[in-house]
């Protein structure tokens, strides 16, 4: 109700929540049930598992959706970009992996998000300036990361290792990053038009890759 506010029908849901702006979570909350109704306000939404596209015509409506057991549904809004990082056994482990980034388009085609990240234990990193801060911009379809500070030590032993690419309206012929053309080894295509890129590129190394 927070992000759709002229949607009444948004206000009285309380068996789903956006975690973010852009992250939308459906739980089962009945015992036995193998789906669940999700009402998709007005917005582009992809499936979290699949990278496909919810059809337009379910928007502002309730909708059934699977939900076997070993899966929460989850919904990803379209204008935003979301960092990912595959989880440990513990939070300390977790925090050593390899970062992703999920590019979800909007109609126009375009994505933004940020980054913040430092030690995870302090309270006064912003007061120290001890964290890392970095904006991500994906329009006319290219991929601008900037840093805006850089002054968490950690960030430096993390890597970016995948992308993912949702929505895209034609699938690009060639895929630079830096200037410098990714193998087609370390892209993947798949029905949904969506584009997995594998790279493994420093977290504080800003980047640049376009989609021609």
């Amino acid at each position: 109700m927070h992000e759709f506010t002229s949607d009444s029908t948004t206000h009285r849901i309380d068996r789903a929540f956006l975690w973010g702006p852009a992250l939308m979570i459906t739980p089962v909350l009945e015992e036995g049930a193998r789906s669940v109704f999700v009402y998709f306000p007005e917005a582009t939404w992809f499936d979290f598992y699949t990278g496909g596209e919810i059809p337009p015509s379910w928007q502002k409506k309730y909708v059934e959706v699977p939900a076997p057991l070993d899966v929460i549904p989850l919904f990803i809004r379209g204008g935003h970009i979301l960092p990912t990082q595959f989880p440990g056994r513990t939070t300390m482990l977790s925090r050593l992996n390899p970062f992703g980034l999920i590019i979800a388009l909007n109609e126009q085609g375009e994505a933004f998000g940020s980054l913040f990240w430092d030690d995870g234990n302090s309270i006064d990193s912003i007061r120290k300036k001890e964290y890392f801060y970095v904006q991500y911009k994906f329009r006319d379809r290219m991929l601008k990361t900037t840093v805006i500070k850089n002054g968490y030590y950690g960030i430096s032993s993390l890597a970016c290792g995948t992308i993912q690419i949702l929505g895209l309206t034609s699938k690009p012929n060639v895929i630079t990053m830096n200037g410098k053309t990714i193998q087609s080894s370390r892209i993947q295509h798949n029905s949904n038009r969506k584009v997995t890129l594998w790279i493994s590129e420093p977290m504080s190394q800003e980047l640049t890759i376009s989609l021609n």
